[in-house]
């Protein structure tokens, strides 16, 4: 059955989707858990004949044919199916493939793989976005080359600092790690205890790019998707002021060298998921433009905020998240 394929590696994903009958059939149950159902406008009837190809069906109720791509990023595409889903087993290693890479992986031209991956995070992006609470670290970063690396006659004046000339803004907003200390028996030593940290709430982030780092840009981001009441910790950019009126506001002054504040407050885990999302555009992307950057968070975000699940498990919620089309002129225009 389509629900009890397993694979954890690139080798078996390849033995597991042999075909398009296969792929088809694992991408409905993830999508329609056994119970197909219409995925045309204004049918969503769960009444359906089924082609003796095993791909294809047909609705009872409005007599149209669809497949499980039908109104999903991969609709109208002639990629072969097990390809999307290489890819996207790809595209959530740790850091990232380019467009290059994979077109050499999967065996499409270049611009076919950056169509590709651009679908695929537009699906990273396409998850539920939940409120954030308990405690929130917030925290900016400027994603653009360094001034000091281009030719004399490329270099751009007064964009030094928190200047986005030349860089474009993205809003980070960290739901912090829970957890406590356990003691237990030690396995081998009798009579020894050990103590053993026990995580009950993974922490998980979300990015925004924004057009600017002023309070009106910043603020309402932070009062959406942050539970009034919850702790916020932050810096000593003055976007944040006013911030204590809904939240308890804690602020790290980093321009005084502070990196924990007296209360033990700091924003030291999201400045780690800034590292790696930085190790990702330098290593991997090495460019990414204003236009499309919003994707490429959602691509390192998604990563961090699944980094506990196995790869099956992060490919079956992109399945699950795949209803959202994307063309190429709506992508490009």
């Amino acid at each position: 059955m389509a629900s009890n394929k397993k694979f954890s590696s690139i080798l078996e994903l390849v033995r597991v989707f042999p075909d398009e009958k296969s792929c088809h059939a694992y991408l409905s149950w993830q999508r329609w858990e056994g119970e197909v159902t219409c995925p045309h406008e204004g049918c969503q009837h769960n009444k359906v004949y089924v082609f003796s190809d095993g791909v294809r069906y047909k609705c009872k109720k409005c007599s149209k044919q669809f497949t499980a791509k039908t109104n999903t990023f991969m609709e109208n595409s002639n990629l072969e199916t097990v390809k999307w889903i290489m890819a996207m087993y790809l595209v959530l290693h740790k850091k990232g493939i380019s467009s290059v890479q994979l077109a050499k992986d999967i065996g499409v031209t270049q611009k076919t793989a950056w169509f590709v991956l651009q679908r695929v995070r537009w699906a990273l992006g396409n998850e539920e976005e939940e409120t954030l609470e308990g405690t929130v670290l917030a925290d900016e970063t400027f994603v653009g080359g360094k001034n000091k690396n281009r030719h004399a006659d490329k270099k751009v004046k007064n964009s030094q600092g928190r200047s986005f000339k030349d860089k474009t803004p993205v809003l980070g907003l960290m739901e912090e790690q829970e957890s406590f200390i356990e003691s237990r028996p030690h396995k081998v030593v009798p009579g020894k205890m050990v103590r053993e940290k026990v995580i009950t709430k993974q922490s998980k982030v979300l990015c925004k790019v924004v057009p600017d780092t002023s309070a009106g840009s910043i603020q309402p981001i932070v009062t959406q998707y942050v539970s009034k009441g919850s702790k916020f910790v932050s810096d000593e950019w003055t976007a944040y002021n006013g911030m204590n009126i809904r939240y308890e506001h804690h602020v790290v002054d980093h321009g005084a060298k502070q990196y924990m504040n007296e209360y033990g407050y700091t924003t030291n885990a999201l400045e780690g998921f800034w590292a790696l999302a930085k190790r990702s555009i330098i290593g991997i992307y090495h460019k990414t433009s204003r236009k499309h950057l919003q994707k490429y968070f959602y691509e390192f975000s998604f990563r961090y905020n699944y980094r506990h699940l196995g790869i099956q498990q992060q490919i079956n919620r992109v399945i699950r998240n795949m209803c959202c089309p994307l063309t190429y002129k709506e992508l490009t225009s």
